[in-house]
């Protein structure tokens, strides 16, 4: 397996289990699939398939019966349409090479959330106040990233360190505005220098991610019922 795509797996099950931390939920990573063993966070699936021999038959088993749940399959390789679940959709893997060099400087209008009341106002922009809750902000780990224009957050997104490589999520623009790629690597690399960028992207914000200097990797889908 590639290593960027093993890397940007990996940091994928390092939020879930981070997130599902987060609100009190358990998780158990064994033959090759990783699931919750509550009902994961909003937004959240309940299993996320972690090596590519991983079968349709497992999924199902560790879902136990769930009615309403989710299946992230990292490798696009289970077929979930017969048994009750349905696309909800396909993205990307991406991966951009570190850039070696000293800390620099944050990009203006970018910092990094500190307290609620900034938080607060980050997730109602992109729908996560019950996702992203504020103990993320006492995580050493984590960067929840906010772009300013006139004293409004006008775009977002989450840089969590993981095991050497940094994944890049939640990226998000108000209606007006959009995010510059290469400008948001800067962003994450004044927190976290000379580390490899991970994570995944679909329509638009692919586009531009690739245009940023992102490498595509390989594709993945979303199950639900």
């Amino acid at each position: 397996m590639d290593l960027r795509l093993r890397s940007a797996v990996d940091a994928s099950v390092g939020w879930y289990d981070d997130l599902c931390a987060l609100h009190r939920v358990g998780s158990i990573l064994a033959d090759g699939l990783w699931s919750a063993l509550d009902a994961p966070p909003p937004l959240h699936s309940d299993a996320v398939v972690v090596e590519p021999e991983v079968t349709a038959e497992q999924v199902l088993a560790r879902l136990d019966g769930r009615e309403r749940c989710g299946v992230k399959d990292s490798f696009a390789t289970v077929d979930l349409a017969g048994e009750g679940m349905e696309l909800l959709f396909s993205a990307t893997w991406i991966h951009r090479e570190a850039e070696p060099g000293r800390r620099r400087a944050v990009p203006a209008g970018w910092v990094a959330v500190t307290d609620p009341d900034q938080l607060s106002e980050w997730t109602g922009q992109h729908d996560t106040r019950d996702v992203l809750l504020p103990p993320l902000l006492r995580r050493a780990h984590f960067r929840i990233l906010a772009r300013y224009v006139d004293d409004r957050i006008v775009a977002g997104a989450v840089a969590r360190l993981g095991s050497g490589a940094v994944d890049v999520s939640n990226v998000y623009a108000v209606s007006g505005h959009r995010v510059d790629w290469a400008e948001l690597a800067d962003v994450v690399a004044a927190f976290f220098p000379g580390r490899p960028l991970v994570g995944y992207e679909r329509g638009d914000a692919l586009a531009a991610a690739q245009d940023g200097g992102f490498t595509p990797l390989g594709e993945l889908r979303v199950w639900v019922r």
